[in-house]
């Protein structure tokens, strides 16, 4: 993940990832809105799966742990609070 911006308010992330990349189970600590710019994946998040393709877009609900598996090579990007951070709890 790339951070393109980060003020007190919020921050901007993105997201590049090759088709087969599988993002272990995370949350952030606030919520994040999530702009799909070009790929396929999928989120599994509450136990549903969703499917994001470019144009899509998606809210994940702070401290909701999901996992994104990349189908297809994945670019987007994701708003934050400013102060939130992305984290990889231990299993």
């Amino acid at each position: 993940m790339k951070e393109l911006e980060k003020n007190d308010h919020y921050q901007v992330l993105k997201v590049e990832l090759p088709a087969g990349t599988q993002m272990p189970r995370h949350f952030a600590t606030s919520a994040a809105f999530v702009i799909v710019e070009s790929g396929n994946a999928l989120l599994i998040c509450k136990g549903e799966t969703s499917e994001l393709s470019k144009g899509s877009t998606c809210s994940i609900p702070s401290h909701e742990p999901h996992i994104l598996k990349v189908i297809q090579d994945f670019k987007a990007l994701i708003i934050m609070a400013g102060n939130a951070v992305i984290t990889y709890p231990v299993l």
